[in-house]
């Protein structure tokens, strides 16, 4: 049966919405094949590129921010990472009490061996979209977070 007429809404708010969610529930659904291969997780993935892409040494609390997740969460996940060596937790130097998270060579080059077949999978993706409709896409995904944000 075709996707759009399972999706289906006489509103069409309710239907844009919906056709968010469904692909981010999709996206889910691909993302936990594609890692279940891996030899570290999707939200382990997603803290060492989030390091790999900041412009500084990120906090805890910074990880928190990016990826949506709750602090407490991101300490096993940190753990894990630190025991692989793919990780680095160093005080902050004007504040011996903060800490601040880099990736290490080690995490840098395990990313260089997995980041090609992950963005392999986004382009395959993506490529449904022309380079104007993928900036479009984004303009409205950012739009659109911003308005949740004041629903939170």
């Amino acid at each position: 049966m075709p996707f759009n007429s399972v999706n289906r809404f006489e509103d069409a708010e309710h239907e844009a919405l919906m056709g968010v969610w469904w692909s981010g529930v999709l996206l889910r659904q691909i993302a936990r094949r594609f890692f279940r291969d891996q030899t570290v997780a999707e939200s382990q993935f997603n803290v060492l590129m989030a390091l790999r892409y900041a412009e500084r040494a990120l906090s805890q609390q910074d990880l928190s921010e990016r990826l949506l997740v709750d602090k407490s969460n991101l300490t096993g996940l940190i753990d894990g990472l630190m025991k692989r060596g793919f990780v680095r937790r160093f005080r902050e130097k004007r504040d011996r009490r903060f800490y601040r998270l880099k990736l290490t060579g080690e995490g840098a080059e395990f990313l260089e061996k997995l980041e090609p077949a992950y963005l392999e999978l986004v382009h395959g993706i993506m490529n449904e979209f022309t380079p104007e409709e993928r900036t479009r896409l984004t303009e409205y995904m950012v739009r659109l977070q911003r308005r949740m944000e004041q629903w939170k």
